[in-house]
């Protein structure tokens, strides 16, 4: 079965707990809304924020976004009640699992295995996904063998935060790798960034980017965000409403790259009637990962017009 294709420009990370803030999700111009179970619910509510998930899963206005939630890490005593209580009860309504911390490729397989025993039972149709956080310097260590650890797993998604602390790196710049960092000579967050695109794009996975801190600069979200997408990461999780137009926007292909595409594709589809083995455009060579790349674009444009909710 092929990987579902899926836009994730913006992926919004609202804690399950919190019912306003999940009704409000609804409403907001991301292309994934995630439930957390994680670092956002509390212990002592870890139990009711699972039935907040599976109500949402069932009840809420999802409209084209990606239906998403995020479980607690394989390490903890939370995990298996994460993917049983909610994928028994609305697993026909999900899209995608995020697993957290992963270190190794078992744990991926192991949450592959609950799922695949859950959906034969329950007799879901579809396949649910999984997405791999990689926040440790053993999962980024390790970061190659994860992305083919699973035929589920869609995406590889940064964290940061969790990643500079298992480094024991100075907590300052933890924002994001936006941040002006004069103490430091360079673009420290440039190896683990470039190191994990390349693992996902190697098995045909989504790369998405770790979350801005600092809710109020908009210019280094907006710098994190260029950063990254140049190179080739899909989008970037959100933790206030306010950041997904600047996602929406860095990650979505410019109107001058449609067009450019979309000439490209036509005078290709013409080389080859023509039977033509070489092909230019405005005087320059055009060779075989240019056309991948305008097909790319042009793919992501057409799922990024065809959606009903704005973006």
């Amino acid at each position: 079965m092929e990987r579902p294709v899926r836009l994730r420009r913006s992926i919004l990370s609202v804690p399950a707990n919190r019912e306003k803030m999940v009704r409000k999700a609804f409403g907001l111009p991301a292309d994934v809304i995630m439930l957390d179970l994680e670092d956002s619910v509390p212990v002592d509510e870890k139990d009711n924020a699972r039935g907040a998930v599976v109500e949402a899963l069932r009840s809420g206005e999802w409209g084209d976004r990606v239906r998403s939630f995020r479980m607690n890490g394989m390490d903890t005593p939370y995990a298996y009640r994460d993917v049983i209580d909610v994928v028994e009860s609305a697993g026909d309504r999900l899209d995608v699992i995020v697993i957290p911390k992963v270190n190794d490729p078992a744990e991926v397989r192991a949450v592959d295995y609950l799922l695949t025993q859950i959906e034969a039972r329950k007799g879901f149709p579809g396949r649910i996904g999984i997405e791999a956080s990689i926040e440790t310097a053993e999962g980024m260590l390790r970061v190659g063998e994860i992305a083919f650890s699973s035929p589920r797993l869609e995406a590889l998604v940064f964290g940061v935060a969790d990643y500079g602390a298992s480094l024991t790196m100075p907590s300052r710049g933890v924002s994001g790798h936006g941040d002006a960092e004069a103490f430091y000579p360079g673009h420290r967050w440039h190896f683990p960034l470039s190191r994990m695109v390349m693992a996902a794009k190697a098995a045909g996975l989504a790369a998405v980017d770790a979350p801005y801190g600092d809710t109020k600069d908009h210019e280094g979200l907006r710098r994190s965000c260029l950063i990254s997408a140049a190179l080739g990461y899909d989008g970037k999780w959100a933790i206030h409403p306010d950041q997904l137009p600047i996602l929406n926007e860095i990650y979505s292909p410019s109107s001058e790259d449609v067009a450019r595409s979309e000439r490209l594709l036509a005078a290709y589809e013409e080389a080859r009637r023509r039977g033509e083995g070489s092909l230019a455009l405005d005087g320059k060579m055009v060779d075989a990962a240019s056309i991948r790349l305008a097909k790319n674009v042009s793919a992501q444009w057409e799922m990024i017009s065809s959606r009903k909710d704005p973006s």
